[in-house]
């Protein structure tokens, strides 16, 4: 018998004589089963008010958090914005003709009033404001309690501070126009493609010493990877390289597509062109590649691999690694310089070509001048915002060639 079975057998069963006081009810007497239904309805009660309380806990703690993530998603579109003005600053600067003739004579150009303020955070703004700099007035903690909330004061009833606000918000800037521009990439064949400028940077990128036994190991050829990117964009099916389908590279994947035969969109989509998805392919060349800007290679900004590649690119002979480095050390160690130290800050590709050529002694062909450049129009802006446990980051592409506010090329929300 089970235990149920028992429990409910000894609640019901006739207890004593019918005349006694306490069983008075008879041995008819079903009072077991009243106490047996109390009990329950207090367990269904008890499971009901639990359930239902969990469930406004959850609620409130889910309310909360959507709260905070608007709150840090404001957060980091106010990093944007201000860097935005930031840039719009730079470049109304750099295009009034007084400004721009003393910037060149301290050896600046007038737009670069973004490269002073590479980062910004409300950390910074609330020491600035607090401490008014002063370095000596912050913990080793950074800022206090009693600091953080100095900083929020209202100067008036009726003025709200402009840091008085839940969480952080951190945002940098950089340039697109110091990587290698690849985003209309495009030939009518093998020969056209080996004549490109496009291509002169990227096997200027490719040739190194260490590059090429990676390359090697991995069967995988120059020419085959950077008339891949072509392939990807063009509009036919024809595979510039060797001949047959483009789509033929992407079918035996084990998720399968096809190629694009569009412009790229995203920088992330480079890696879905065959070869370079290799994470290999992508640390050594890829992450120095660009689908913005306007062409040209920003030479006051660009990084040591790219400097590396445009002399590797553009002169006839082959040179040793080491030669290279040595040259692009030199120009290196000039623009790092003050002007009023012998330094240099390229101005246009001539410029550049003059001093590789002259000073520098780099054999460089003239058709350098046609890809670089000594100004940015194209900046990647990077903010994330935090409120409690949300955290959201959001970058942006903007565009600054066609007018001064600015055109959204790229705008994506984590």
């Amino acid at each position: 018998m089970s235990a149920i079975r028992r429990l409910w057998r000894e609640l019901v069963r006739p207890r004593g004589h019918q005349r006694h006081r306490f069983y008075r009810v008879g041995r008819g007497s079903r009072a077991g089963v009243a106490l047996l239904m109390v009990i329950t309805s207090i367990m269904m009660l008890t499971i009901l008010v639990t359930e239902i309380s969990h469930g406004a806990a959850v609620r409130t703690q889910l309310a909360r958090h959507h709260r905070d993530e608007v709150k840090a998603e404001m957060l980091a579109t106010s990093g944007v914005q201000i860097y935005r003005l930031v840039l719009m600053a730079s470049k109304m600067l750099g295009s009034n003709p007084m400004i721009s003739q003393f910037s060149q004579m301290m050896g600046i150009n007038g737009d670069s009033l973004w490269q002073m303020i590479p980062f910004i955070n409300t950390q910074m703004m609330r020491m600035i404001l607090v401490t008014g700099g002063d370095v000596e007035d912050i913990g080793a903690g950074g800022l206090t309690d009693e600091q953080v909330a100095k900083s929020r004061e209202r100067s008036s009833a009726f003025d709200k501070n402009f840091l008085d606000f839940d969480g952080d918000f951190q945002a940098r800037v950089d340039d697109e126009n110091r990587f290698i521009f690849v985003g209309n990439f495009s030939a009518r064949d093998l020969e056209n493609l080996q004549q490109s400028a496009v291509t002169q940077q990227l096997m200027g990128l490719m040739t190194r010493e260490n590059y090429d036994q990676y390359l090697y190991d991995n069967n995988l050829e120059k020419m085959e990877l950077i008339a891949n990117l072509v392939d990807w964009t063009d509009p036919d099916d024809t595979r510039l390289w060797e001949g047959g389908r483009e789509d033929a590279l992407y079918e035996r994947l084990d998720s399968p597509y096809r190629s694009k035969n569009a412009p790229f969109d995203t920088l992330d989509e480079i890696r879905l062109v065959d070869g370079w998805h290799l994470d290999g392919v992508w640390e050594r060349m890829g992450r120095h590649l660009t689908i913005y800007g306007g062409g040209k290679v920003n030479v006051n900004t660009a990084h040591r691999p790219v400097i590396f590649a445009l002399i590797q690119g553009y002169t006839d002979v082959q040179y040793p690694d080491q030669v290279i480095s040595d040259w692009v050390d030199v120009f290196m160690q000039y623009r790092g310089l003050p002007m009023a130290e012998g330094g240099l800050y390229v101005r246009n590709g001539q410029q550049f070509y003059q001093f590789m050529t002259e000073q520098v002694g780099v054999p460089l062909r003239e058709e350098v001048q046609n890809v670089v450049t000594g100004e940015s129009t194209t900046f990647r802006i990077t903010s994330s915002g935090e409120v409690g446990d949300a955290r959201v980051e959001i970058t942006a592409v903007i565009d600054y060639s066609r007018n001064a506010t600015g055109d959204i090329l790229y705008w994506k929300v984590k």
